[in-house]
């Protein structure tokens, strides 16, 4: 079997969502899954600039991503540009013509429409069944769903109903979770009482002085240990690093790592913004979610969900203010924090890879989508 997965690295969703795909699928012996991020392949040095223009859209300049977000999501808006996506469209027809799939997955919006125009000329697309792994939640841009596809793979039943009002048949609909590695079936997230310190899991994604204050604010809360993961932001760290936040007692410093989702098992309570990938993870791991941090648009859609299931809740950005709400939380026996956890684990599908993958390689092996809606 051979799996086309497209991604784009424009946030981090489109890539994990494509990566944990890849890695369930290649637990079935004799499956090929290719990740494939055709931006980069057609235009890299423009394409980096529009990620580190993404980047500073939703990290220092929410306003103008909000304002991009109204836009795509209005009909028309995102067609008007498919005739300059000519270089993405070849590009797109010649690697699936090389390569050959049973199946294309993408996790990317625009990769739906590019198919569609190939399909339209009889090109091999036409024979290859699309699946749409939808990575935002409740808040779902019509963008996502406007271009078509055979069918849409989404987190929960909250997302398939927008997507049915947004005119989707419900046959194409499969409830099948957000996709988190594989390895998350076997871990063991934390047990719903607390002995000893608090353990909190701290992602920062603003700027120095604000993320040092914050850190200040948590290390006043008592009883308390706090890990703070950098992940791909040097600068930050090294600053971190030169005020010497990090005493390997109660406060521990990571820079990028890969087991973001031990250590979401390991914590008690995650800190950070309302990422889709993240959030996702954080349920999975059964870990309850203090955000800090949203981007206007999709991750709206992730804190409805976060405060509709009572799994946590939004804290205002100020540091004194996440303080006062991490007391507030384990305050009283950890009552709320309790409730919370209790709540995460009726929804939490540390399975949702394989799920995922077990659809697609029945996809594959009929040569078309499977009838009957799984939630």
């Amino acid at each position: 079997m051979r799996i086309l997965i497209l991604t784009a690295g424009f946030g981090e969703g489109h890539n994990t969502a494509s990566r944990c795909i890849a890695e369930a699928l290649h637990e079935h012996p004799g499956t090929d899954a290719r990740i494939v991020d055709v931006y980069l392949e057609t235009i890299p040095r423009f394409t980096k600039v529009l990620q580190s223009g993404y980047g500073l859209a939703i990290n220092k300049f929410p306003f103008i991503w909000s304002a991009i977000f109204t836009l795509l999501d209005k009909p028309g808006k995102l067609e008007a540009t498919l005739p300059l996506a000519g270089n993405l469209r070849n590009a797109l027809r010649r690697v699936v013509e090389e390569y050959r799939p049973d199946v294309i997955v993408s996790t990317y919006p625009l990769y739906a429409y590019l198919i569609q125009e190939l399909r339209g000329k009889g090109h091999e697309p036409s024979k290859v069944p699309l699946l749409t792994m939808v990575t935002d939640s409740t808040a779902i841009n019509s963008s996502w769903y406007r271009g078509g596809s055979d069918t849409f793979l989404v987190a929960d039943r909250e997302t398939a109903n927008v997507l049915s009002h947004g005119g989707v048949d419900e046959a194409r609909l499969q409830v099948l979770g957000f996709p988190v590695t594989p390895r998350m079936a076997s871990l063991k997230p934390l047990e719903p009482v607390i002995h000893g310190a608090k353990r909190i899991l701290y992602l920062p994604s603003s700027r120095v002085g604000h993320t040092l204050a914050v850190v200040r604010a948590l290390q006043a809360v008592p009883n308390t240990e706090i890990t703070i993961v950098t992940g791909r932001l040097k600068g930050l760290h090294a600053a971190l690093v030169r005020a010497g936040v990090a005493d390997g007692i109660r406060t521990h410093l990571v820079g990028w790592t890969d087991k973001i989702p031990e250590l979401l098992c390991s914590h008690h309570l995650f800190i950070g913004k309302a990422g889709g990938a993240i959030v996702q993870e954080a349920m999975a791991a059964r870990c309850p979610i203090l955000v800090s941090h949203v981007v206007p648009g999709q991750e709206e859609g992730n804190i409805e969900m976060i405060e509709r299931h009572d799994i946590g809740r939004l804290a205002a950005h100020y540091p004194e203010t996440l303080a006062a709400s991490v007391e507030e939380i384990f305050a009283d026996d950890a009552a709320t924090w309790m409730r919370w956890k209790k709540n995460i684990a009726n929804i939490s599908k540390p399975t949702s890879s394989r799920d995922i993958a077990a659809f697609i390689l029945k996809t594959a092996a009929l040569g078309k989508v499977p009838s009957g809606m799984l939630s």
